[in-house]
């Protein structure tokens, strides 16, 4: 039996830490049966980001998670030292010691390691965010000149495109990348991406794949938009990266762009208009299905 002293050190350990977690599963489980219900019934169209806000918002309760469950171990190995006893032969007090804390080490190691993942993709994702609002910032603009915004229209299985443009001249999907800014190579500028008609030449690295990103999920709006309204459907991809300088030094179908100069490469006077019957079609399809945001 355990002495009054480890009864006292153990509640004192345990008790904070079990009531804190018990608390937040308390308060999850209460609010799932809330009997409210918002003074909006209608169901409003995404906002730029929305899929990344939603990733966020379960980051942020993994951390809170995983930062109780990072003391636990610790807590554990040091109730078990507190009320431990003298063994017999040949295992002795002080090897069950060791052992203790090596687990409680590697507990508490295994969690740290987990939390700073957890904590990169956190900040990934709130750059992401960030850039997805700052396109959207100058895409909304374009409203004025009659066209149609659409912004995280959801693509299932395929994930989202992240806006969409209806304009007189087409439908374009655009896809934003938001990129840190490192130092650069001597004879290079920190701020000029490189577009050579194939790939996107950063003044550290060298990369394709969002290009090929942008195109795929083009081609998923055209096909999603072509079967939904019985006809085909043209759908132009953009790239944009907010904050940098775009050089495009080779002709290509793939639009590379500033969000800045998004608005002139929509609104060119020289390109075909698409039909108003065509346009009203694609707007009534994506309006439904970005329309899944409640109040």
């Amino acid at each position: 039996m355990f002495t009054s002293q480890q009864w006292i050190i153990l509640m004192a350990l345990f008790v904070p830490m079990l009531t804190l977690l018990g608390i937040v599963w308390i308060w999850r489980w209460m609010r799932s049966f809330q009997k409210e219900r918002a003074p909006v019934s209608e169901k409003l169209l995404r906002p730029a980001g929305e899929s990344l806000r939603r990733e966020l918002e379960k980051l942020d309760e993994q951390l809170n998670d995983n930062l109780i469950w990072t003391f636990f171990g610790p807590g554990f190995v040091t109730a078990f030292l507190v009320v431990s006893k003298p063994m017999p032969k040949p295992v002795s007090r002080v090897s069950i010691i060791a052992i203790a804390l090596l687990i409680g080490a590697a507990w508490f190691a295994f969690q740290v390691w987990k939390m700073i993942g957890l904590i990169q993709r956190r900040r990934n994702y709130r750059l992401g965010f960030a850039g997805e609002r700052a396109v959207a910032e100058e895409l909304n603009q374009l409203m004025l000149d009659g066209c149609r915004i659409f912004h995280d229209v959801p693509m299932e299985p395929y994930g989202n495109e992240d806006h969409v443009i209806v304009a007189p001249s087409g439908v374009y999907a655009v896809e934003t990348k938001a990129r840190r800014k490192r130092k650069a190579p001597p004879g290079k500028r920190d701020h000029e991406l490189i577009f050579d008609g194939e790939r996107l030449i950063f003044p550290e690295v060298t990369d394709s794949k969002p290009i090929q990103q942008a195109q795929r999920r083009a081609d998923q709006l055209r096909i999603f938009l072509s079967k939904a309204i019985g006809e085909t459907v043209a759908v132009q991809p953009i790239l944009t990266f907010p904050g940098w300088y775009v050089s495009t030094r080779s002709k290509s179908k793939m639009k590379v762009l500033n969000p800045k100069n998004i608005r002139t490469a929509v609104l060119d006077s020289r390109l075909p208009l698409l039909p108003m019957q065509v346009r009203e079609r694609v707007i009534h399809q994506l309006d439904q299905k970005c329309r899944d945001v409640e109040f």
